[in-house]
C-alpha cells in the first residue's frame, strides 16, 4: 500500500546503526545566523516599539507615556491585595466581577461621575474592547446594521467588522451625533442592532455630547427599540475645569434598559491591567451572565479586580487620576502651542475637551493618507492616523495623539508635520 503511493515500505528502512556515515564533504554548509537588528525594542512588554524623537514623532499612538505608567503604585495595590489570606481569591471568579469589588467601584464611580452608580449595575469586563465583544458576541448576529458616529473610533469599525456586522456611520455636529440624521434613518425604517457612540471627549474630534442631545438619543432608543452603547472610556479625562456631563446611563429610565455605558482603567490607571466595566440595566447583563463563554471561565481578571480594588480604597487610583489629568491637559496645550505656531494657513486643529487627541483638518481635497505616505518615503520623521479610516468623509483629516510624547517633543514633531503639509501641498 506504501509503495503504491510513492513511499518505501517500513520494511525497506534500516535501523540507523545498520546505515553507513555520512560523507560529511557532500554536506552544505549551514548558513550563517542573522545579525541581531541594529536597533532591538527595548523592552519585551509594550505592544508597539515606538520610536525616540530623533528617530520618528509617531502621533499615531494612541498610549500613555512610559513615565505615566504606576508601576510603583501598582506594586503597592498588589502587596495590599497579596496580604490576604483567603485563598478562595485564586479561585474562579464570580462572573460580574467579585461584590466587594463591585461595591468599591460603584462608590469610586460615583464620586467621580458626580452621579449615582449602583454596584448591581456593574459588570466586570476585560476593558472597553472586552466589553464591547462581550457585548457582540451575546446580543448581536452577523449581517446586522450597527449605527455608529462619523467620524468613529477606527478599531471599534474593527471589531465590528469582525463580528459581520453592517456599520452605518451617522454625522457629527460640534456637540455630539446629528439627532436629525439619526431620526431620518429612523423614521425610514432603518433600526440598527445598536448604536455606539463616544459621548465624552469624542475620539477623534474630542468633543463632547450635550445634555439635551444625551436625552433625546436614549428616547430614540426606548423608541425604536435598540440599545445604545456608549464607550466612555474618556468619561474620567476631560481636562481640569472642563465638567463632562453625567454618564449616559444615568439618562436611562425605562423599565427593560437601552444604554450599555462601557469604562476603562486603561487610560485612568494601566492598559495593561486588562479591566474595566459595564453599567446597564441588571435585565441586559443577566443575558451576559448567564452565556457559557463566562459559565466556563468564571469572573474576567479576578485577581487584577483585586488589585484595583486596594488601588481604589487605598486612594492610589485617585490620586493617580487627577495628576493623570493634568498631565494630559499640559501636554494638549504644549502640542496645541506647536501646532498654532507651525501649521501653514489653510491647515486648522479642533480644541478638545479631554482625552488623547487632537484632529487636524487639511485643506479641501487634501488626502491624508497620501501625505501620510508622502511623510514615510521622503523621511519626514513624522507619523499621525489619516482620517478616513475614521469615516469615508474624512479624507483631508488627520488626527494627532498629545499622550505618548512629552512637550518638547511634540514641539518637534509639529514642526516637522507643518513643513511636511507645506511641502506635500506646494508638490
Amino acid at each position: 500500500m506504501f509503495q503504491q503511493h510513492g513511499v518505501r515500505s517500513l520494511r525497506s528502512f534500516r535501523p540507523l546503526h545498520q546505515r553507513p556515515p555520512p560523507d560529511l564533504r557532500d554536506l552544505t554548509p549551514l548558513a550563517p545566523r542573522p545579525a541581531p537588528p541594529a536597533w532591538p525594542p527595548r523592552s519585551e512588554y509594550g505592544q508597539y516599539d515606538i520610536p525616540t524623537a530623533d528617530v520618528m514623532i509617531n502621533f499615531k499612538v494612541g498610549q500613555p507615556a512610559e513615565s505615566m505608567l504606576p508601576l510603583d503604585e501598582i506594586r503597592k495595590a498588589a502587596a495590599h491585595k497579596f496580604a490576604e489570606t483567603d485563598q478562595l481569591f485564586l479561585q474562579y471568579g464570580f462572573i460580574s466581577g467579585y461584590p466587594r469589588f463591585r461595591r468599591s467601584l460603584a462608590t469610586f464611580l460615583s464620586e467621580w461621575y458626580k452621579a449615582p452608580v449602583e454596584a448591581d449595575n456593574l459588570f466586570v469586563t476585560n476593558g472597553v474592547t472586552g466589553g464591547l465583544g462581550l457585548y457582540c458576541m451575546v446580543y448581536a448576529t452577523a449581517g446586522e446594521t450597527v449605527f455608529a458616529e462619523e467620524p468613529t473610533y477606527f478599531l471599534a469599525k474593527a471589531i465590528f467588522a469582525d463580528f459581520g456586522l453592517n456599520v452605518v456611520q451617522i454625522p457629527m455636529d460640534p456637540d455630539g451625533i446629528n439627532i436629525e440624521a439619526l431620526e431620518a434613518q429612523l423614521e425610514a425604517g432603518n433600526i440598527p442592532k445598536f448604536l455606539y457612540t463616544i459621548p465624552t471627549a469624542h475620539n477623534p474630534t474630542g468633543r463632547t455630547m450635550s445634555v439635551a442631545k444625551r436625552a433625546k438619543l436614549v428616547a430614540l432608543g426606548a423608541q425604536y427599540g435598540f440599545h445604545i452603547i456608549a464607550d466612555e472610556v474618556y468619561q474620567l479625562l476631560t481636562f481640569p475645569g472642563v465638567e463632562a456631563p453625567p454618564p449616559l446611563f444615568t439618562f436611562d429610565d425605562t423599565e427593560d434598559g437601552v444604554v450599555i455605558s462601557l469604562g476603562s482603567f486603561s487610560k485612568i490607571l494601566a492598559p495593561a491591567l486588562r479591566l474595566g466595566w459595564m453599567e446597564a440595566n441588571p435585565k441586559i447583563l443577566k443575558k451576559i451572565f448567564d452565556c457559557g463563554t463566562l459559565d466556563s471561565s468564571g469572573g474576567i481578571n479576578p485577581v487584577i479586580q483585586g488589585i484595583v480594588h486596594s488601588a481604589i480604597d487605598l486612594g492610589i487610583q485617585a490620586e493617580y487620576l487627577t495628576k493623570t489629568k493634568q498631565t494630559l491637559s499640559d501636554r494638549y496645550s504644549a502640542l496645541a502651542a506647536a501646532l498654532t505656531e507651525h501649521l501653514p494657513a489653510g491647515t486648522t486643529f479642533e480644541v478638545p475637551e479631554g482625552g488623547y487627541f487632537v484632529l487636524v483638518q487639511l485643506p479641501e481635497g487634501t488626502d491624508s493618507v497620501a501625505f501620510n505616505n508622502f511623510c514615510q518615503e521622503t523621511d519626514k520623521k513624522v507619523m499621525f492616523l489619516p482620517g478616513a479610516s475614521f469615516g469615508a468623509s474624512y479624507g483631508n483629516f488627520l488626527r494627532l495623539s498629545f499622550s505618548y510624547y512629552n512637550a518638547a517633543d511634540m514641539a518637534v514633531g509639529a514642526e516637522r508635520l507643518g513643513k511636511a503639509i507645506t511641502a506635500f501641498l506646494s508638490q
